[in-house]
């Protein structure tokens, strides 16, 4: 019995390889449920309420919003779940390929190469926002890492554990996905990824539409309680019991958006305003200093256009920048707009 059963299964793992990772096979579950709980709140309201189906014929825009919201909150939760967080692997491999491409290039010819050969540019946010990688004196990832910290790191102290790379600033080892990843925010068991440099807009525009989404749910509930109450016992029990459930879900959906807004702001992430004391880098910062920070308009600005992409590392702040950040804020700095 046990052997047939055996049998069965290691062929349903040849057909469907993805299963027979205990991990992955987790993680399609929970993303299988979601989908299902969906469906149920959904389809669940349409089988009850009657007069909603009669205003879908005579107002079919406003069913058909609330349709469209639906299946792309379902769309936004999968681009999520499935891109990539930006694992410092990555960058390493992009900054080897760069160099590697760099030497081909400036290989020396017939004709002297000129300086405007196609320099390839990795960007670091600060106050050198470029570093040119020329011929043979390329910039290497340990150093590159090395100069977004202050003078006296080791590279040694920097190295992960895990992985064996020197980590960026705000870098950190998933221990579920097992990679480090840049600008770690926290590991999402529901998306079955880390939310990091790569996603985390994407996360923002997930929990805002679920979260728009659940509102728009629960008020089609709390109609159909107005108008059919007491028509028939048990699926007003079962709307109820529904309804409950939203009303908590929205709470706890409001919050998080609230929370990750701030964060965006204040260009900060979970784990970093969780664990600042445990962070050796953050330690000597004070709390109300954002080292990271760059003002409203450009922390908004840099997380919807420009931290997505792994060629984009954050160096931390010298000594005069983080006196600069300390210093409290006056009329002329509002009038200026300093805090933007």
């Amino acid at each position: 019995m046990h052997e047939s059963c055996g049998r069965v299964l290691d062929r349903f793992y040849r057909v469907f390889p993805c299963l027979s990772d205990p991990a992955r096979r987790s993680s399609l579950l929970l993303k299988a449920a979601l989908v299902m709980l969906h469906l149920v709140f959904v389809g669940i309201l349409f089988l009850f309420d009657k007069d909603l189906i009669e205003k879908t014929k005579c107002e079919p825009w406003y069913t058909g919003l609330y349709l469209l919201l639906f299946v792309a909150t379902l769309v936004q939760y999968f681009l999520t779940s499935g891109s990539s967080p930006g694992y410092v692997l990555d960058a390493v491999r992009y900054v080897n390929e760069t160099n590697t491409v760099f030497k081909k290039i400036s290989t020396p010819s017939k004709q002297p190469a000129s300086s405007k050969n196609g320099n390839m540019v990795i960007t670091v946010e600060g106050s050198q926002s470029a570093r040119n990688l020329p011929g043979s004196n390329a910039t290497s990832w340990t150093k590159l890492v090395l100069d977004m910290y202050p003078h006296g790191i080791s590279a040694r102290s920097l190295t992960c554990s895990y992985c064996g790379v020197e980590q960026p600033p705000r870098a950190k080892h998933c221990h579920d996905c097992d990679k480090c990843v840049l600008q770690f925010d926290h590991h999402c068991v529901w998306l079955g990824t880390c939310v990091g440099q790569g996603n985390h807009c994407r996360f923002w525009w997930y929990i805002c539409e679920e979260t728009a989404l659940c509102l728009w749910t629960g008020v089609f509930y709390i109609i159909y309680l107005k108008v059919n109450i007491s028509r028939a016992w048990w699926k007003d029990a079962i709307i109820i019991m529904l309804l409950v459930i939203l009303s908590m879900s929205l709470i706890f959906l409001l919050l998080l958006l609230l929370f990750h807004s701030y964060l965006i702001l204040t260009n900060q992430t979970t784990y970093e305003l969780v664990r600042r004391r445990r962070i050796p880098y953050l330690r000597g910062i004070p709390e109300r200093v954002y080292p990271f920070s760059k003002g409203l308009c450009r922390n908004l600005y840099n997380f919807c256009f420009v931290r997505s992409s792994i060629n984009e590392l954050e160096r931390l702040p010298n000594a005069m920048e983080l006196e600069e950040m300390s210093r409290p804020y006056t009329c002329l700095d509002f009038l200026t707009c300093r805090c933007c």
